[in-house]
C-alpha cells in the first residue's frame, strides 16, 4: 500500500512538472509571438519618410517652446570625451529586449501573482507604441539635417540600423514614442515593487541611464522617453484597475488583516 501510494504521490508530481513546463513554454510561445508582431508592425509602418522629418522638426520646436535641454548641444558636450560612446551604444543596442527578456522570465518564476499583470502591461504598450508608429511617423535626432547631431552608432558602432533607411527590418522612422525608456521604467517599477531587499532600489537608475542613452546617442528627443513612459504609466493603471489582475500578496494581506481582527 505505502509502495502504491508513493508510486501515485510521484505521478502526481510528475504531472504537477509537466504541467508548469508546459505552461511556461504556452507563455514563452505567446511573448515571442506577439513581441515579433510588434517589431514587425514596426516594419510596416516604414514608408513615409516626408512626414518623419516634418513631424521631426515639429517635435525639434516643441522642445525649445517648452524650454526642454538642447540634445544636440548635450550631445557635443558629451562628446568632449568620446570614450563613453561605445559603452553607450552596445546598452542601446544590447540591453534593451534581454532586460525585458529576463524580467518576464523572473516575473514568471519567482513572482507569479504578478505575471499576468506585467504581461498586459508589456502587450498592451507595445499595441500602444505600435499605433503611434503607424499615426506619428518619426525621423530620430540623428537623422535629422541642420542641428549638428553626430550619428554615433554609424561613426563608432555597433549599431542597430541598417545603412539606408528602408534597408532591414528596423524601421528607423519609429521613434516616438521610446520603449526603451517605457520598458526600462517598467522593470525598474516591477523590481522596486516585487523584489525584497534595499538593492531593489538600484533599478531606479536604469530607466535614467536609459533615457540619457537614447538621448546622448541620438536616437531619440525627451519627448520620445516621455511618451514612451506616459504608455507604460496608463497601462499600469489600466491594469490596476482590472480585479482580475490583482498582483497584490494576498497572503501578507491576509495575514495582516488577521492580526488586525486579534488586535480589535
Amino acid at each position: 500500500m505505502r509502495r502504491w501510494a508513493g508510486e501515485g504521490a510521484t505521478l502526481r508530481g510528475d504531472r504537477r512538472v509537466t504541467g508548469l513546463a508546459f505552461a511556461a513554454v504556452l507563455q514563452f510561445l505567446l511573448m515571442a509571438a506577439a513581441l515579433g508582431a510588434y517589431a514587425y508592425g514596426r516594419h510596416l509602418a516604414d514608408g513615409r519618410p516626408e512626414r518623419a522629418y516634418e513631424h521631426a522638426r515639429a517635435v525639434w520646436g516643441l522642445e525649445r517652446s517648452l524650454f526642454l535641454p538642447d540634445e544636440s548641444s548635450l550631445q557635443k558636450g558629451a562628446l568632449r570625451w568620446d570614450g563613453w560612446v561605445r559603452a553607450a551604444n552596445e546598452y542601446y543596442v544590447r540591453v534593451h529586449f534581454p532586460a525585458i527578456t529576463a524580467f518576464m522570465v523572473w516575473v514568471y518564476f519567482w513572482r507569479r501573482r504578478a505575471w499576468p499583470r506585467v504581461r498586459a502591461v508589456i502587450l498592451g504598450s507595445a499595441a500602444a507604441a505600435l499605433l503611434v508608429h503607424f499615426a506619428y511617423p518619426l525621423a530620430p535626432p540623428r537623422m535629422l539635417p541642420g542641428h549638428g547631431f553626430v550619428d554615433l552608432m554609424t561613426a563608432y558602432g555597433p549599431s542597430a540600423y541598417a545603412t539606408e533607411p528602408g534597408q532591414g527590418i528596423t524601421n528607423q522612422f519609429a521613434a516616438m514614442p521610446s520603449l526603451h525608456v517605457g520598458w526600462a521604467l517598467l522593470i525598474a517599477w516591477g523590481v522596486i515593487r516585487y523584489a525584497r531587499g534595499r538593492w531593489r532600489w538600484l533599478a531606479a537608475a536604469h530607466p535614467v541611464v536609459t533615457l540619457l542613452v537614447v538621448v546622448l546617442t541620438a536616437n531619440h528627443y525627451w519627448l520620445d522617453g516621455v511618451a514612451g513612459s506616459a504608455i507604460v504609466v496608463a497601462a499600469l493603471w489600466a491594469t490596476s484597475r482590472i480585479p482580475a489582475l490583482d498582483d497584490r500578496d494576498r497572503g501578507r494581506a491576509g495575514a495582516s488583516a488577521r492580526r488586525d481582527s486579534v488586535g480589535a
